[in-house]
């Protein structure tokens, strides 16, 4: 893979970023950061092809403007890509998941690139689509937006809405997110539980990334979630566990951008029963009060968490940006790489049914381990018909 520049500086008032840009900068990990998606379906004529198309169509969306925000690159130079691919290609979803994998895979967003979308004509009339955005200025909220503007585009249907409407203020917006009043690290530290020691300890360099898939029972909560996968890890992986979930303020969800914080909660060894659903609800609001902070904000806490070489594990809420099911089919791109050893990422959006993706580094959990894990996920928060087997 290409790396991407490092050229391309991260301006002082961006702070909602600074750790998404250090992902990208100088652990090169867009594979695992920047959100990208694939479908496959039936374009106008002429539409794909249109390079001078895609680019106006990603101005209009304030894409471009909005990385001139948070990184010192001109509007005028911003990188708006069009790639065609050799075709016709040809394969069932599974097929055209490898494809679409080892595309994303190999192809990193630079620094200054903003949009990216691929293209494959296939053998029955239609096209392959795949579509990149920077993790910088767009978060999954924008997503679903974005690309409903990007799949009429393509269809040649009228945009949907106003385009650009969640970006046109996206200056004033980060200021008003940096002039949030931020948490005291000391109350912060009070409010967290001592940190245990971890039963399996953290993979500490980046790794080979494998998934599982788990399909949801509807009406499952974020704290339901959260209480679920706390009871299938404690007794698997022993010792304590830190899960590290997002969280976005409300004020902030329909305003395009990133304005994500991370936040800790520390999960003590014992039993499982400790840990129900209300007790992530009553934690995460207090945790939540305290104002501003992402955890790498709490330099002891962070620091006595490498250190202990405590497993990094995430659970959140997501988008796997499926596309309306009856004029597109999705196909699933998968990660190559991963920082975290564990991540539980739910789908719970529309156009469904919800999904759970259980990421994970290749050496972290065993073949064993991880169907321990699913199967004890499924007898909690899994749909009927079982599990979705891994996807290697």
């Amino acid at each position: 893979m290409t790396a991407p520049p490092h050229s391309v500086a991260l301006r002082p008032a961006a702070a909602p970023v600074r750790d998404i840009y250090s992902f990208l900068a100088d652990l090169g990990l867009d594979c695992d950061v920047n959100p990208c998606t694939a479908f496959i379906g039936t374009v106008e004529p002429g539409r794909v092809e249109d390079r001078d198309g895609w680019r106006g169509l990603i101005h209009r969306l304030g894409l471009p403007r909005a990385l001139t925000h948070v990184v010192d690159v001109a509007e005028e130079d911003v990188v708006v890509t069009l790639a065609p691919q050799p075709g016709p290609v040809e394969g069932d979803l599974s097929t055209l998941a490898d494809l679409v994998t080892a595309y994303h895979n190999s192809h990193a967003l630079r620094l200054d690139e903003v949009a990216h979308l691929a293209y494959w004509p296939h053998a029955n009339g239609e096209y392959v689509i795949f579509v990149k955005f920077s993790h910088l200025v767009v978060d999954l909220t924008d997503v679903v937006d974005l690309l409903r503007h990007i799949r009429a585009h393509l269809r040649g249907d009228p945009l949907p809405g106003r385009a650009g409407s969640r970006y046109r203020h996206h200056k004033r917006t980060l200021e008003r997110y940096a002039a949030l009043p931020t948490a005291d690290p000391a109350e912060v530290m009070r409010a967290l539980d001592d940190l245990p020691a971890p039963g399996r300890k953290g993979i500490p360099t980046i790794s080979t990334s494998v998934e599982d898939w788990l399909p949801l029972r509807e009406g499952v909560t974020f704290d339901e979630l959260l209480s679920a996968v706390t009871g299938a890890l404690l007794p698997t992986l022993g010792g304590g566990l830190v899960l590290q979930y997002p969280y976005s303020r409300w004020e902030f969800a329909t305003k395009g951008g990133y304005y994500v914080e991370i936040k800790p909660l520390v999960v003590q060894p014992g039993p499982t029963a400790a840990y129900p659903p209300e007790y992530f609800a009553r934690t995460r609001r207090a945790q939540e009060s305290l104002g501003r902070f992402t955890m790498s904000d709490l330099d002891t806490f962070a620091h006595a968490f490498t250190s202990g070489r405590m497993p990094r594990v995430v659970v959140s809420d997501t988008t796997f940006m499926r596309p309306e099911p009856d004029r597109w089919r999705w196909v699933p791109v998968r990660s190559g790489r991963v920082f975290e050893d564990l991540k539980f990422l739910a789908d719970r959006s529309w156009p469904g049914p919800p999904l759970l993706r259980m990421q994970y580094k290749r050496g972290f959990l065993t073949p064993g381990t991880a169907a321990d894990v699913l199967d004890r996920l499924t007898q909690r928060i899994g749909a009927s018909g079982g599990t979705l087997r891994p996807v290697d």
